[in-house]
């Protein structure tokens, strides 16, 4: 999972002909890559620096470690994450739906 100290970064979701879908613009605070960080799965889009970025990575392998001592915390962070899910999948709810008027 990354998580963006500074600048913005573009999640780009590939479709046919090497065009791109912008699914959403993420900023100072803001996290991406939680679905595969979630479900060990392989990314379904792609990320690209919109300017200079700093970012924290924070592999599953080391939450995993840092889960063992501090349960209660892991445990916040996994819900909180669902949360954020929560509200990204509604919005692409409200994005399909306008697609289709």
């Amino acid at each position: 999972m990354f998580l963006i100290r500074r600048g913005s970064v573009k999640i780009l979701l590939p479709l046919k002909g090497e065009r791109y879908y912008h699914l959403a613009t993420f900023s100072r605070g803001d996290f991406f890559g939680e679905m595969a960080f979630l479900d060990y799965g392989v990314r379904s889009a792609e990320a690209m620096a919109s300017t200079a970025t700093d970012i924290f990575t924070l592999s599953r392998a080391r939450f995993n470690t840092i889960a063992v001592d501090h349960p209660f915390m892991s445990a916040r962070v996994l819900a909180r994450l669902a949360r954020a899910l929560a509200i990204r999948l509604r919005q692409t709810d409200a994005a399909l739906q306008t697609l289709e008027r």
